[in-house]
């Protein structure tokens, strides 16, 4: 009983009840991880009846129908995964045409549900004639993430890998810069919904039990912007906007704009011409990591990933492919996406003028860009 205390002991953590709930399907599937690690093979509390028949009958489903349908190979081969969002009716149809010549009686075990060892997809359980009782969990998911934004796509596609390996697993992201990598990892979870407050970074964040082991920003590759900060600067923002009013600054002056009542636009008092963009070189960065990496513990670092990324699950390791880590401020600057304070012309907002924090390399010079110091505008 001391071994069993020990082991309950060191690992009560990773459960939300303190200790393995054996009739919640979550707690089973960690239950597993955590004895197959140390008994160092895979041991199974519920284990799937006649599993080579259900292997096989997976099998024989993708050679069928592998022509007509776009089916995703699991590494667990008692289930089975399909692209695009499907109803039930789908998969009982789809059953049924693997087997034209069975009158399937088909059961559906929800999620969550024992002897269904799935917390996010159903299980369906049916007899056949060639392969006896077969019990195939199947799962889809919009291709690609179907518009969901970044973050989205990345749980998504964590949370089922995990799932697949049992409930637990070593989550590798890596770069051309970077590889970084989460051992025992449990979940992945949207940042906002485990408690991620105002000027917090990070998007996602990884779960050992109820330990965050990673806080990460995901971004998509191409242009992002750092972050809006109209709120946070108010004595700058209110001084450049006064003395840009009464014309007291060297390269800017704003003027009401005739066609838009309480809106602004910027001009270069020497010339009139119109200026679309206005740098601060000079802002002070002593909250440059708020700008970009935030507050949090772990420190959040950056992702930047393409639409569809890589991922993969390998003898318990998932393995995220992705274009670019950074982890420090030196990591922006080699490829000029650090941050600098910026003004430009925005029609939606209250003056419109919008107040960013933008990469350098938009900062650029242009005919329509002006630089002013810091210093000019606050003394």
């Amino acid at each position: 009983m001391k071994v069993f205390d020990k082991f309950f002991t060191k690992f009560s953590y990773k459960f939300d009840k303190g200790y393995p709930d054996i009739d919640n399907p979550k707690d089973v599937l960690l239950l597993e991880s955590l004895l197959s690690k140390v008994l160092n093979e895979s041991f199974k509390i519920n284990e799937i009846d006649n599993k080579k028949g259900t292997k096989e009958a997976v099998q024989h489903i993708i050679d069928t129908l592998g022509k007509k349908y776009d089916f995703v190979i699991k590494s667990d081969k008692t289930r089975i995964g399909i692209e695009g969002k499907k109803e039930e009716q789908f998969f009982l149809d789809l059953f049924q045409e693997a087997f034209p010549d069975e009158k399937l009686d088909i059961k559906i075990i929800p999620k969550n549900t024992l002897p269904n060892p799935s917390g996010m997809f159903n299980m369906y359980v049916f007899e056949t004639e060639e392969f006896g009782k077969v019990s195939i969990v199947v799962s889809s998911k919009p291709p690609g993430g179907d518009g969901k934004g970044p973050e989205a796509d990345f749980i998504e596609n964590i949370n089922n890998l995990i799932e697949e390996n049992g409930g637990e697993a070593t989550v590798v992201i890596t770069s051309p810069e970077y590889t970084l990598s989460f051992d025992n990892i449990t979940k992945a979870e949207d940042s906002s919904k485990s408690g991620a407050g105002k000027g917090d970074k990070s998007d996602a964040q990884l779960f050992s039990g109820n330990e965050v082991k990673a806080n990460i920003s995901i971004k998509l590759d191409g242009g992002f912007r750092w972050a809006s900060v109209a709120s946070l600067y108010k004595p700058f923002i209110t001084n450049l906007f006064n003395k840009a009013l009464k014309v007291e600054l060297t390269d800017l002056k704003i003027l009401p704009n005739p066609s838009a009542p309480g809106k602004y636009l910027m001009y270069d008092p020497k010339t009139d011409e119109r200026v679309t963009k206005v740098v601060i070189p000079d802002f002070p960065k002593d909250d440059i990591n708020k700008w970009t990496f935030g507050p949090e513990i772990p420190k959040t670092f950056i992702v930047s990933k393409p639409a569809k990324a890589d991922y993969s699950l390998e003898n318990g390791v998932i393995t995220m492919k992705t274009t670019h880590i950074y982890t420090k401020l030196e990591d922006l600057e080699e490829i000029g996406i650090d941050p600098v304070f910026a003004i430009m012309q925005h029609r939606n907002t209250p003056q419109g003028l919008d107040y960013r924090i933008i990469p350098s390399k938009q900062a650029n010079i242009t005919a329509g860009t002006r630089e002013i110091s810091y210093n000019e505008i606050m003394n």
